[in-house]
């Protein structure tokens, strides 16, 4: 018998230290918890500054569905801005056309026509057309080669060819004019094109072909110039009108997209799975905009439209009737989310309810409520009004704790012969619980002492 009043001494004794250590005496008000586990009481308007008082966005989550519509900034439909970059599919119209800003640098090529004038013998004045072969049939002289040479080079070499003939006296004073640039073969040049995948463009007569996927217009321009330059005699001025079809392109993205289990979405053209689940629509179309880099040259704007929700949720866990998730629309406080899930188990510490939330900016807050007289006596002051993504958590009362402290540690520390035993019920805070029945007629029973002692009746 002394071995077993021994035993439950040492288990009363370590009841009263863990209810001690934990807490036993709680507010009666709603209180925070820091990360140390030091407590201090909060007023309701101090909850909502914490926690952010206006409405918080929606988050998104699992069935909700979403509808994404992509578009290039900015695009116009009459043409292009001048920062719009070409895209892959895009169709544009190249006209090539002859750089007459320096007459006198012109460089005379096959199928220009000519008009050499003589000042002081005008029967000599001829129009001539440079043939394939780069020469012209000049009056009294025969062939002269005119192709690769500017309009002054061929004023000259006739000036001395003719001077060589004798049929001219004194100065010939010859002028040439470029009167048509050889139209056609500017416009067997220039083309309607596309695109194509590799982002390059080709056009008849040059020798490569031009990339100019991500180019602006005029940068465009300017390498289509440069390339019909190394096959004509003059770079000639190139005009672009570009009909955007990255628009086209960007539809096929378009989609009504369902959040999965996963908690990720699919979207078509983007390599990996995009996680919105516990994101509001502003931080998904962030994802999605870093998403689309690399993918097009121009910048995106995409609309985020939640077209079916499952509406905001709630967890509530512990010593409840049924723990799992819950709308929240039909459970806005913590006391009617308890109610929700089938109440409190007579295990559940009512007076140290802990609600689990995230403040707008990702930081978790952790209070801890008294919801004892709420449940009882419909006292609601202490009640939190809860927030999408809230953790309703009822912790198991003290007196269970303890019990399953004596039963896991004090029955492992102290050896005792199994042949001893006693029948031990504990009353602490009104509340009766049998931890352990063996064959001896001995009884012990330990209640609260006025004074703070302990009195132990055999």
């Amino acid at each position: 018998m002394k071995f077993a009043v021994l035993r439950s001494m040492s288990g009363v004794v370590a009841a009263v230290c863990l209810a001690a250590a934990l807490g036993c005496q709680t507010s009666s008000g709603i209180r925070v918890i820091d990360p140390k586990g030091e407590t201090r009481e909060l007023t309701p308007e101090e909850v909502e500054q914490m926690t952010g008082g206006e409405a918080e966005p929606y988050l998104l989550q699992v069935g909700d569905q979403v509808q994404l519509i992509f578009n290039v900034r900015n695009i116009q439909e009459s043409g292009a801005p001048w920062d719009y970059r070409i895209e892959v599919g895009d169709n544009m119209e190249v006209r090539l056309s002859s750089d007459t800003t320096e007459p006198g640098a012109y460089v005379i090529d096959y199928g220009d026509v000519l008009g050499i004038s003589f000042l002081s013998n005008w029967p000599l004045n001829m129009n001539r057309t440079v043939r394939p072969d780069g020469k012209i049939s000049a009056t009294e002289i025969g062939d002269v080669q005119a192709a690769g040479l500017t309009t002054k080079q061929l004023e000259d070499r006739l000036t001395a060819l003719y001077e060589k003939t004798g049929i001219i006296q004194g100065d010939p004073q010859i002028s040439v004019n470029v009167d048509f640039a050889n139209v056609d073969r500017l416009e067997s040049i220039s083309r309607d094109v596309t695109v194509r995948p590799n982002g390059a463009i080709s056009l008849p007569m040059l020798e490569r072909e031009v990339k100019i996927s991500g180019l602006t217009v005029a940068e465009a321009s300017k390498a289509i110039a440069d390339e019909a330059a190394t096959v004509l005699k003059n770079p000639p001025t190139v005009g672009l009108v570009v009909f955007p079809n990255i628009n086209t392109v960007l539809s096929g993205m378009n989609t009504v997209a369902k959040v999965r289990p996963d908690g990720r979405i699919s979207v078509p053209r983007i390599d990996y799975e995009i996680q919105a689940a516990g994101y509001g629509v502003d931080e998904l179309r962030s994802m999605l905009k870093e998403a689309c880099n690399g993918l097009i040259h121009n910048p995106v704007d995409i609309s985020v439209d939640v077209v079916q929700a499952t509406g905001a949720r709630i967890y509530v866990g512990g010593e409840v009737g049924v723990p799992g998730v819950y709308p929240l629309d039909s459970c806005p406080t913590a006391l009617q989310a308890l109610i929700m899930a089938r109440g409190p188990a007579n295990s559940g510490r009512l007076n140290s309810v802990i609600v689990i939330r995230r403040n707008p900016d990702g930081k978790p807050y952790v209070f801890k409520t008294n919801l004892r007289a709420a449940m009882s006596k419909g006292y609601t002051e202490n009640d939190i009004p809860l927030k999408p993504f809230d953790l309703v958590f009822v912790p198991e009362k003290l007196v269970v704790r303890a019990n399953i402290f004596v039963e896991r540690y004090i029955d492992q520390i102290v050896p005792f012969d199994n042949t001893l035993g006693v029948s031990g019920t504990y009353y602490m805070n009104e509340q009766q619980v049998n931890t352990k029945s063996r064959n001896i007629g001995a009884t012990a029973v330990v209640t609260p002492f006025q004074a703070g002692g302990i009195v132990v009746a055999p």
